[in-house]
């Protein structure tokens, strides 16, 4: 049946429309759910499979009847509503709702069924719109617009052909929705057309925008008189920015964009301690032996095997320790980039992997940011937040959606790489790698050259002049999630002067801006060495802060292992207990081993030893204030301590356990071997019964006689077993 004659099916969409109305869209996905659980349905199960498989096809709806695909279509439409209001994986959740268009396409088809088929489609323009808002794209928006406009006037013609019913279903749950999408769509409309000029003649920005504006404030009252919370407020937050833009731009400026300069993003990964040495030994066989095959060849990445590095000459005082530093050059990784009509640019990132001493493994993705404008230098450094936008990513014939999925990936493989390589062992080493994708990273930005592009035409830029630009704030600002407009970081306060820590190392108008995720390298002034110098500076002393973060993660957890084994050896046989002490020691011996290193580290930091140089001292010395390494390393030397006082009680306390058991075990054994001895003895008292009685000495031991001699001897081995058994310990 189709939809205007199946009731069951009316019902189903009066429901959803309802939680749509209400923007309530997580229960909206909740209720359909439990809906398809309840009836016992296979839609059910794709319902849990969305968020990593939402990519359906005709054939997973061929043995579904209507209703459940009319509730898979309300899971599935409400999941990626909810998405993109929660989250930045606009890509996930427009492959969402094709699959819900999906699952309409496959019920008898109809022109309400197609009306209800192009209302889900406008979401994916939908997504479109915010993605443009994110990156500061805004051909992005205008695109999504004019697809709005086509989908709204196929609907025109759709509504001639509804029956009598249809045309009453549709008032009662479409019109309203189509109508909302077409005052949104007109509000975006006119910020793309807005924003297409924004760094043109600001004249023109401020005129267009006189003129525009009752346009816009029209959209945003018909929203906001038709209780459309949250498009209302979307669309009033475009506006903002491009007020400070007209008003701020000086006559005859334009846009910035990046001549030459570049984007390193950093993932750090920690080996546990008990093998690092370990791992040193064997990276430096395998680079001097070559074998033909070894799991840390890392084939399976496509990569070259491990190369010996060395660091700058200005890390004189960490050199020596710090020399045998490896590198992996792996295949490079791309996705498309900020492209508006036939363009296809691609941003492309070199990859390789760096393994410091001490443990810390560094995953390093290198791009060039060459004629990339300011917005699209803040949509770069997107990519490696938290919260960034998913992406179409490709390496090595495999498919990522964000970084970090590429991160963990990479970083669980080589988990198991070094684990293949430590296979030997004689107990399998917990936690060989420990990494947090979404925590421990870095952000480099370094901009070398930039312009400004008036009209068509580009002119060098000065660092002095690049300060007092007004798209300045757009290198030097930290990256946040909340972005509610194009470009809206022209609405935030700048980065302080004071922060800047340029003074030691680097010229007066320059800068250089640094916290715990990222930093800004500003050497318009600077040759090339000098820039990658002071990009491998930061990249060491983020490696060398993520080192102690990673670190303190694994020594909580390691503690409160430790505090939890208090009292299992109490159940361990003498063997397991002698495997735990020689486990313990050397575990322990590692311990201190790295302990040492550590001590080693932060003495060369704190006393300004590190660096070669007096001017790079106070310059390391600021940049680890800045990523808050002081508050760091204290918390590491305390956790440390702790452990190694645990670690040691244990021992102790397994030893005195040991030696208690074993001296406990002698005894029985010399128990129940005088137990056997006098059973022996008992058993042998007959013999000499016989002896006596046969020989000629006159002696005669009557039964009842030898009966009581018998008696009396397993009495006595009674009352001596009895005594053993009251105070086994002694």
């Amino acid at each position: 049946m189709t939809l205007d004659q199946d009731t069951s099916q009316q019902s189903i969409l009066t429901e959803f429309f309802a939680f749509i109305r209400s923007e309530d869209f997580e229960a909206c996905f909740h209720w359909a759910s439990k809906e398809l659980q309840q009836m016992g349905s296979a839609a059910y199960a794709l319902t849990q499979q969305l968020e990593d498989s939402p990519h359906l096809k005709p054939n997973d709806f061929a043995e579904l009847n209507a209703i459940e695909t009319m509730l898979f279509f309300c899971a599935s439409y409400s999941y990626a509503r909810q998405e993109v209001e929660e989250s930045n994986w606009y890509l996930h959740a427009e492959t969402l709702v094709r699959s819900s268009v999906t699952a309409l396409q496959s019920l008898p088809e109809s022109p309400l069924n197609l009306a209800l088929q192009k209302y889900a489609a406008i979401q994916i323009d939908i997504c479109y719109i915010d993605r443009g808002i994110y990156t500061s794209q805004e051909w992005l928006m205008a695109d999504a617009t004019q697809n709005i406009k086509s989908h709204l006037q196929q609907i025109e013609q759709l509504q001639s052909q509804f029956n009598g019913l249809e045309q009453q279903l549709f008032q009662s749950h479409l019109a309203p929705e189509f109508s909302a999408y077409e005052h949104f769509s007109q509000g975006v409309a006119v910020i793309a057309q807005l924003c297409a000029i924004r760094w043109g003649d600001p004249e023109q920005l401020r005129h267009q925008m006189q003129t525009l504006r009752p346009q816009f404030s029209a959209a945003v009252a018909a929203l906001t008189d038709d209780d459309r919370y949250i498009m209302s407020t979307d669309l009033e937050a475009l506006w903002p920015p491009l007020t400070f833009l007209s008003e701020h731009r000086e006559q005859n400026s334009g846009a910035l964009i990046v001549e030459r300069g570049s984007i390193r993003i950093s993932y750090f990964a920690n080996v546990n301690h008990v093998v690092s040495r370990e791992l040193r030994q064997s990276l430096c066989d395998v680079v001097s032996q070559a074998p033909q095959s070894h799991p840390l060849y890392l084939s399976q990445w496509g990569g070259s095997g491990p190369q010996r590095n060395l660091l700058n000459d200005i890390w004189a005082g960490i050199a020596k320790d710090f020399e045998d530093i490896y590198s992996w050059q792996l295949p490079s990784l791309t996705l498309p980039f900020r492209n508006q009509g036939d363009e296809n640019r691609q941003l492309e990132f070199e990859v390789e992997l760096i393994y410091y001493p001490m443990g810390v493994f560094s995953l390093n993705l290198k791009a060039a940011l060459d004629g990339t404008s300011a917005s699209g230098v803040r949509h770069a450094m997107s990519l490696g937040t938290s919260f960034a936008m998913d992406q179409q990513m490709r390496c090595h014939g495999q498919s990522f959606g964000l970084l970090e999925e590429f991160v963990n990936d990479r970083f669980s493989k080589l988990g198991q790489s070094l684990s293949e390589c430590f296979a030997q062992n004689e107990h399998p080493v917990p936690d060989i790698l420990t990494f947090n994708e979404r925590e421990n990273r870095y952000v480099a930005t370094i901009l070398d050259r930039v312009v400004e592009r008036i009209e068509n035409e580009t002119r060098p830029i000065t660092a002095r002049s690049l300060k007092s630009h007004v798209a300045y704030p757009a290198f030097v600002l930290q990256q946040r999630e909340l972005r509610s407009a194009v470009d809206d970081w022209c609405l935030r306060t700048v980065t302080p002067e004071e922060l800047n820590l340029n003074a030691d190392c680097y010229n007066h108008d320059e800068f250089v801006f640094t916290n715990h995720h990222e930093c800004v390298l500003g050497l318009l002034q600077q040759p090339n060495w000098v820039i990658e110098q002071s990009a491998e500076m930061m990249e060491v002393a983020a490696a060398i802060n993520n080192l102690f973060h990673l670190t303190n993660k694994l020594l909580d957890k390691q503690l409160t292992t430790t505090l939890e084994q208090k009292g299992e050896q109490q159940k361990q046989s003498v063997a397991s207990l002698e495997a735990r002490i020689k486990r313990l020691t050397k575990e322990g011996q590692c311990l201190k081993q790295f302990t040492q290193d550590a001590h080693w580290l932060l003495e060369l930091i704190n006393a300004g030893s590190m660096m070669t140089f007096p001017d790079h001292t106070r310059m390391i010395h600021k940049v680890f204030q800045q990523m808050d390494f002081d508050k760091l390393h204290i918390r590491t030397q305390k956790t440390l301590n702790k452990i190694q006082a645990r670690q040691d009680e244990i021992i102790t306390e397994t030893a005195k356990l040991h030696a208690r058991i074993k001296s406990r075990n002698t005894k029985r054994l010399t128990s129940v071997l005088s137990g056997s001895m006098a059973l022996i003895s008992v058993g042998a008292l007959k013999d000499i019964f016989d002896i006596l009685n046969g020989s000629k000495l006159g002696i005669q031991v009557s039964g009842g006689l030898q009966v009581s001699i018998v008696t009396l001897f397993g009495i006595m081995l009674v009352i001596l077993l009895i005594n053993q058994k009251e105070d086994p310990n002694k």
